[in-house]
């Protein structure tokens, strides 16, 4: 029989006292209460506080305690201008978006945001606004009109990753545009064309997931950018479309979508490649996302009804006892 001192290297050591910082994976016996403890890693998404406007395919970006979502599509299906800004637990409303849109690219933080593209008054757009924390104001525009575009990077140099056109006719492209706080201009090409989530910077993103139209066809697919040139990199263990993300591009978490069915898995890249993570507590599609791969907020979406619910992914170590069945 193989015994923990080989497997480890050391010997499980006996205590009075649980140590006082004990390390994740640390096994101990309590000779007190005679028991055997040990220290776990735990990862959950967890129920948070409610957004008061109910929506999906919304835009979101910030961290996991200072985020943004605003527009996307509401009850009863029409899209919406109204955005609301998230802080430490609470949502309160901020200054509407100047046009009425859904599913596009999002990127920045609550002070300093981007929206571009998406389901606009004429069904794709090149609009651009930027938040300042108060108030929408126009930008410069997309060089393509477009939507179910990915997003990733700063206020002052976004990326736009993929998307769909609707002419000559409605399909995927692999255009990948950069903003500079004035101006898009192109940018390397997807190794795939189909929309697409994004995650990290201008320089050091990564696009994952998506859909090539016409029809469901999910894609599983991930590609890292340089800030000229996209890499094909390990590709999702799920193929879907219409997620969520958040993190850097070498730490991302992707959540939700559709397989079909909706569904709510959660994967982990860690810059080589994805793992299965804590599934969302509600599966749901067209969700926006916020946050870290540690930290991270799955705000609203469809499931399929429009939906209000926020949840929280929260990680850390607890002591737990063994015990034999």
């Amino acid at each position: 029989m193989t015994t923990f001192k080989e497997i480890r290297g050391n010997l499980i050591k006996s205590t009075s006292t649980d140590p006082a910082n004990p390390q994740e994976g640390q096994i101990w016996y309590n000779s007190t209460s005679q028991v055997l403890k040990g220290e776990e890693f735990l990862e959950a998404w967890e129920s948070g506080t409610s957004i008061t406007t109910a929506r999906f395919a919304n835009y979101a970006f910030g961290t996991p305690t200072v985020a943004l979502t605003a527009a996307g599509r509401g009850a009863p299906g029409s899209a919406i201008t109204n955005t609301e800004e998230y802080n430490s637990g609470t949502w309160t409303s901020g200054g509407n978006v100047g046009t009425a849109r859904e599913e596009g690219g999002g990127c920045g933080t609550q002070t300093a945001g981007l929206i571009f593209g998406g389901n606009g008054p004429t069904f794709t757009t090149t609009l651009t606004e930027e938040y300042n924390g108060t108030s929408w104001s126009p930008g410069g525009s997309l060089t393509t009109s477009l939507l179910a575009n990915g997003g990733a990077g700063t206020q002052t140099a976004g990326l736009s990753i993929g998307g769909v056109v609707d002419s000559p006719a409605v399909a995927a492209t692999n255009a990948t545009e950069e903003y500079d706080g004035s101006t898009w201009t192109s940018g390397g090409n997807l190794n795939t064309a189909r929309s697409a989530i994004g995650s990290g910077l201008q320089t050091a993103a990564l696009a994952f997931g998506g859909n090539v139209p016409p029809g469901a066809n999910a894609q599983s697919a991930a590609e890292e950018y340089n800030g000229s040139s996209w890499t094909t990199i390990s590709s999702l263990g799920t193929a879907r479309y219409k997620l969520a993300g958040a993190g850097t591009v070498s730490s991302t978490i992707a959540f939700g979508g559709i397989i079909p069915p909706i569904t709510a898995v959660s994967e982990k890249y860690d810059g080589t490649s994805w793992t299965t993570g804590s599934s969302l507590g509600t599966a749901r599609h067209s969700l926006g996302g916020a946050g870290t791969s540690a930290s991270a907020l799955a705000i609203a979406g469809s499931t399929p009804g429009v939906s209000t619910v926020v949840e929280e992914l929260t990680a850390g170590t607890t002591t737990r006892t063994f015990t034999t069945s």
